[in-house]
């Protein structure tokens, strides 16, 4: 299966999912996240705002915030690059590009290589650390200088393939995955 009929196809199997379901599974997905050890450890994390059906951190980033952890997400400031702006609460966003929340301006930014962590979206994910992004490579540029294992893949376990996800060159493999139903390492 080439890259675009994949990524259709696994965009569309998130999309079938319910509300309910995504409630449910993100209440696993972030117990899962911070009963990790790379989480604990981590003071500087970035994290994401999830659009409808996408796997959702909002709780994980309340209780990072909570605990005194700084909480980063990503802001598109180009049609190639993106960077991360601290996010103060979930309260302090506005909607942005593809109506995405991002943290209102002006926007304080940390450099990707001194995050402790950085969970990374995406459409599909194999078990050996491959990631299939929307397609435009704004993480794989923004990760391109991170350690492997400060990138932890985070999705809904109905995401994850057995076979290898088509990737080129410059895509960025993952140090781990963490689903609503199990966490795997790569490094």
């Amino acid at each position: 299966m080439d890259k675009q009929t994949m990524r259709l196809a696994f965009k569309a199997r998130r999309q079938a999912m319910s509300e309910a379901e995504c409630k449910e599974r993100a209440k696993s997905l972030c117990e899962r996240i911070m009963s990790s050890e790379v989480y604990q450890n981590a003071q500087t994390i970035m994290a994401y705002l999830a659009m409808p059906k996408e796997a959702n951190l909002d709780s994980l980033i309340e209780q990072a915030l909570a605990a005194g952890k700084k909480v980063y997400v990503p802001v598109c400031i180009s049609k190639t690059e993106m960077v991360a702006a601290e996010l103060i609460s979930l309260d302090a966003v506005s909607v942005g590009v593809l109506r995405i929340r991002i943290p209102q301006e002006p926007y304080n930014c940390i450099a990707p290589t001194d995050l402790d962590l950085i969970l990374v979206p995406g459409v599909a994910f194999d078990i050996a650390g491959g990631r299939m992004g929307m397609g435009a490579g704004y993480y794989d540029r923004f990760l391109a200088e991170v350690a492997t294992e400060r990138c932890v893949g985070v999705a809904w376990d109905i995401q994850v393939v057995s076979e290898s996800i088509p990737m080129d060159v410059h895509d960025k493999r993952l140090g781990a995955l963490i689903t609503d139903a199990r966490s795997l390492q790569f490094f």
